[in-house]
C-alpha cells in the first residue's frame, strides 16, 4: 500500500472538517464528505505508519495471508451496499461459496447449525427439531412476547436443546459473560423471527439439505491482499482526493476555541468535527467536563489471533464454529482457502479469541492453548505439523449490548451532539456491525 503522510504542519492552520480514526470507519466518511461537496478534510489517526486499517488489517509473511482482525468475508442483504463495496476493489474481488461449519461432538455440521441437522442421526435430529417446533408453537401463540435478556431469547427461539447444546456455549466462549446480563434489543425485533422456516425445518427432519442465512451463502473476497486490501483501496481514493491523513495522532483532548472552531490536542484546528474512535475515548477526550464515569459504562471484548502456517493442504471448508468450552478459540478460519499461499503443499489459519475488558494478553498462553485445541480437534496431528505462529492483539474487537447499553450510548450520544460532533461506526457507534452496516450507517448519518 501506497502511504501518503501528513505531519502536524499541514493542519494546525486548520481544516473544514477533522475526522477522528483513519479505520474504515473513517475513510468512509471522507469518502461521503467529498461526494458532499466537502474540501479540507484532515484524518488523525493514532496508529504509527502501516499499522492503519483497524480489524481490516492484513499482513503477508512467507507467502501466507493473514487477516490481523479476524476474517471479514463480504455480504450483505442490502445489495446495493454490497456491490458499492465492491466496486472499490476493482478487479481484485471474487465470489465465493460459504462452506462453513459447526464442530459439534467430533462432527463438522453445516453452518448454520439449525439447518445442518439434517446430517445428524434421525433419534438426535429429534431432540433439536422439538424444541424448535415448540418454540415455533409458542411464538405463534405469544405474539407480543419480549425476550428480556439475550439468553432469553437464545432459549425463546431456538429450543432448549439446540440452546443447551450449542447456542449457549459458544455465545459464553465470544462474550465472555452471562448472557442474561446482556440485551437483547440488537438480536430481537418485533414480528422478524430469526428461526429457519417450518418447510426447511421438515426437511432437516426428513435428512434433506437446506441453505440457511441465503444472504451469506454467497460471500465476496480479495483475490490477493487479504481484506486490507479493501482498505487500501479505499485509503487510495480518499487520499487521491486530496484528503490529508496523519499517523501518530492519538486524540487526548478536544474542545471549543473562542471562535467557534474545535482545537483538537491543544493546536489542530477544524470547524466540523467527525468521530470514528470509541465513544468512551472520545468522551474522555471533551475537555469541558469529566465524562469518566459515563466512559467506564461502556463495555467491550478485545479479540486476539493467532495465525498458524500449517504443513499441508487446505481442507474444502472456510470458518469453523467451535462451541467445545475446553478449545480456548470460538472459530478458526482456512485463510489458505481465501488466498492461496505459494506453495499449494501449504496451508494457514487464523483462531479467534476474545478477553474481556482489561484482561491481561498472555501471548505464549494464548499461542499454546490454540495449538492444543487444533491438535485435540485433529486439525494437525501435532506442533511438528506447523511452520510458524503469529499473534495479533486488537484491544476492541466486540462491543458488548450490556442491559443499560441504550441508555449509555444515548446519553453519549447526546453528549457529543452538544458539542455539535458526529460519531460513526463500529466504535463511534457503539454497535456490533458489519462492514456492510457500517457503510450504510456513515451514509445515513452524512446524507
Amino acid at each position: 500500500m501506497t502511504l501518503y503522510i501528513f505531519t502536524f504542519s499541514h493542519i494546525v492552520r486548520g481544516s473544514n472538517v477533522a475526522i477522528l480514526g483513519g479505520g474504515w470507519a473513517g475513510l468512509l466518511v471522507a469518502k461521503r464528505l467529498i461526494e458532499n461537496g466537502i474540501e479540507n478534510i484532515s484524518i488523525l489517526e493514532a496508529t504509527k505508519e502501516g499499522d492503519q486499517g483497524g480489524l481490516l488489517r492484513s499482513e503477508v509473511i512467507n507467502g501466507f495471508t493473514f487477516d490481523c482482525g479476524g476474517p471479514h468475508l463480504l455480504f450483505s442483504r442490502d445489495r446495493e451496499i454490497l456491490s458499492r463495496i465492491n466496486e472499490l476493489l476493482g478487479d481484485n474481488v471474487s465470489e465465493r461459496i460459504r462452506n462453513n461449519f459447526v464442530f459439534y461432538r467430533g462432527e463438522h455440521i453445516q453452518y448454520p447449525f439449525e439447518n445442518g441437522i439434517y446430517l445428524l442421526p434421525p433419534e438426535k435430529r429429534v431432540l433439536f427439531l422439538e424444541g424448535i417446533f415448540k418454540s415455533m408453537i409458542f411464538t405463534a401463540k405469544n405474539v407480543n412476547w419480549k425476550p428480556e435478556n439475550f439468553l432469553e431469547w437464545i432459549t425463546g427461539f431456538f429450543g432448549d436443546h439446540l440452546s443447551k447444546e450449542y447456542l449457549i456455549p459458544y455465545n459464553e466462549k465470544v462474550w465472555k459473560r452471562p448472557l442474561d446480563s446482556m440485551a437483547a434489543d440488537w438480536v430481537f425485533t418485533p414480528g422478524r423471527l430469526p428461526f429457519p422456516s417450518l418447510s426447511n425445518m421438515l426437511k432437516s427432519a426428513a435428512g434433506l439439505p437446506t441453505t440457511g442465512y441465503k444472504e451469506q451463502a454467497h460471500f465476496y473476497y480479495p483475490k490477493i491482499g487479504g481484506i486490507s486490501a479493501l482498505f487500501s483501496s479505499l485509503y487510495k481514493k480518499v487520499i487521491d482526493s486530496g484528503v490529508r491523513y496523519v499517523n501518530g495522532v492519538r486524540v487526548s483532548s478536544v474542545r471549543k476555541g473562542n471562535e467557534g472552531d474545535f482545537v483538537i490536542n491543544g493546536r489542530i484546528l477544524s470547524k466540523r468535527v467527525v468521530s470514528t474512535i470509541p465513544l468512551p475515548e472520545l468522551l474522555l477526550s471533551l475537555d469541558s467536563k469529566n465524562y469518566s464515569k459515563l466512559a467506564d459504562r461502556f463495555d467491550y471484548n478485545s479479540v486476539a489471533i493467532v495465525g498458524v502456517a500449517i504443513k499441508g493442504k487446505t481442507p474444502d471448508k472456510t470458518t469453523i464454529y467451535v462451541p467445545d468450552p475446553k478449545v480456548i478459540f470460538h472459530r478458526y478460519t482456512w485463510m489458505s482457502s481465501l488466498v492461496p499461499p505459494n506453495n499449494s503443499g501449504r496451508s494457514n489459519l487464523i483462531a479467534e479469541m476474545t478477553l474481556p475488558k482489561g484482561e491481561n494478553f498472555d501471548p505464549e498462553r494464548i499461542r499454546d492453548e490454540v495449538i492444543r485445541g487444533l491438535v485435540d480437534m485433529g486439525v494437525i496431528d501435532d506442533e511438528n505439523s506447523i511452520l510458524f505462529t503469529r499473534l495479533w492483539f486488537n484491544k476492541y474487537g466486540y462491543p458488548i449490548y450490556t442491559m443499560d447499553h441504550n441508555a449509555v450510548r444515548g446519553e453519549a450520544i447526546s453528549v457529543l451532539g452538544d458539542y455539535g460532533i458526529k460519531s460513526v461506526g463500529r466504535w463511534g457507534s457503539w454497535h456490533y456491525w458489519n462492514t456492510d452496516m457500517v457503510y450504510k450507517a456513515v451514509e445515513d448519518t452524512l446524507r
